[in-house]
């Protein structure tokens, strides 16, 4: 077992990964200064996380090793019977559980992503790694690279910046609406890692894409911090929609950190279905919203266990007429804590604002807080809230059984209902999955 870090032994751990990823990945000077900059950053920044203490952090830096796990996991056969009984349970095809389980990628930066889109860069679509693109559009990079963040805000932010790894790079050239959703896929293999990719989305006027971003780790990894971060940059009448589906197990912390310009016009939607939350996951994205531009902020919360989830919104009306609604919906179970927190600034006149919270508790022992947030700059803005936190009624449930159904499948039922108006842009080969996720949830099946 490799000893943990002491604050005095870090800087140097880091410079060693610094160094080491800047010689990998052949990078420009510049890009090595910005990490170094992202060091000093890290000693003197505050932590702010409601979780991961100092002495935690320094563990995912020092990536020990963690007993009891299998040395050779080189099939889906090699797997514990439990896990591959969980799998098949939730219905998930035999390639998709080779990525679950840790056997489809080789490295914990890897990006998988559709090659055929290749033949769109000839129509201005462009989808590359990260550090592909770093040297393909190094001005483009540069240009663009943490100008929505400053390394000093966190020590998360500052190690992120230090150590990035992996992620891509979106550009969508000017009137282009890409037809077909993008695929990515982020996996954690290592135990006690710290996984930070980087993505920058530049969606160019009149363009429009849609990003399915996939997050999970293997059901045999313990204790993993995934730590990414997303600039996404929106000009006049551009339309992008992000879709994020996490579903890590209890024993990764995530802390997805991501920000947007929103030009005029341009309209952002940012849906997260957290169907595994993990051990803990803390966000709280910021927007800033030109003139008649449109952001929709949307979370689907699944509370288990005793995990914790923390997940904000800030959005900045600087435009007349911009608007903007950040709304979840939380099934909370078991002990776990489930915080909302939404904020809406209205910086210009004729600007719209909402946020809303709904939260079904299934647990004398869950948890939920919501903390909405209204501040107006101007005379004439529109803005409201509105949160409900209830359970399920006996009379609901003694109408379904009424009719036929048991008492497990009708609280499925009022929870996929009470779920499902946030679906709706949700593609269809995921919807299946989700539902199925949901239903082994509610009833103890996970």
């Amino acid at each position: 077992m490799v000893e943990t870090l002491t604050s005095k032994d870090v800087r140097s751990v880091i410079e060693d990964q610094i160094e080491e990823l800047a010689r990998r990945n052949k990078e420009p000077e510049w890009m090595t200064r910005i990490r170094y900059k992202g060091l000093e950053a890290f000693e003197k920044a505050p932590l702010n996380d409601p979780v991961i203490d100092e002495e935690q952090l320094l563990q995912f830096i020092a990536k020990p090793e963690v007993e009891g796990l299998p040395e050779h996991i080189e099939s889906l056969d090699d797997l514990p019977p439990e896990m591959r009984a969980l799998l098949d349970r939730l219905g998930i095809s035999e390639v998709e559980q080779k990525y679950i389980a840790g056997l489809a990628v080789q490295t914990d930066t890897g990006v998988i992503y559709n090659q055929f889109i290749r033949e769109w860069a000839k129509r201005g679509l462009i989808v590359l790694p990260m550090e592909e693109a770093l040297k393909k559009y190094p001005e483009v990079i540069k240009e663009h690279f943490l100008r929505l963040f400053n390394a000093g805000e966190s020590k998360l932010t500052a190690y992120h910046t230090a150590v990035w790894n992996g992620g891509i790079f979106l550009y969508v050239k000017e009137g282009l609406k890409v037809p077909f959703p993008l695929h990515l896929f982020f996996l954690i293999q290592e135990s006690s890692l710290a996984q930070a990719p980087h993505i920058i989305i530049i969606a160019g006027p009149n363009s429009q894409v849609h990003l399915i971003e996939g997050c999970t780790a293997p059901i045999l990894v313990r204790h993993s911090l995934h730590l990414d971060m997303t600039e996404a940059y929106l000009h006049k009448g551009a339309k992008v929609q992000l879709t994020v589906l996490q579903n890590w197990p209890e024993y990764v912390h995530t802390r997805p950190m991501t920000r947007a310009m929103v030009g005029e016009e341009a309209r952002f939607i940012n849906t997260t279905v957290s169907l595994g939350s993990g051990k803990s996951n803390v966000a709280n994205p910021k927007y800033w919203v030109a003139e008649n531009g449109y952001v929709e902020l949307n979370g689907i919360i699944l509370g288990q266990k005793d995990w914790y989830v923390d997940l904000g919104g800030e959005m900045s009306l600087k435009g007349r007429g911009a608007r903007g609604i950040n709304a979840s919906k939380a099934v909370i179970m078991d002990e776990s804590k489930v915080i909302t927190r939404g904020k809406i600034v209205a910086e210009a006149r004729g600007t719209k604002g909402h946020i809303s919270c709904d939260a079904l508790l299934m647990s004398d022992k869950a948890v939920m807080e919501t903390y909405p947030g209204l501040v107006s700059r101007v005379d004439d803005a529109e803005l409201s809230h509105e949160a409900a936190i209830g359970r399920i009624r006996e009379e609901e449930l003694f109408y379904l059984m009424s009719r036929g159904l048991s008492e497990e499948k009708a609280t499925q039922l009022i929870v996929k209902g009470f779920l499902e108006p946030m679906l709706k842009d949700i593609p269809v080969e995921f919807l299946v999955e989700i539902r199925k996720i949901i239903e082994l949830a509610v009833t103890g099946g996970m």
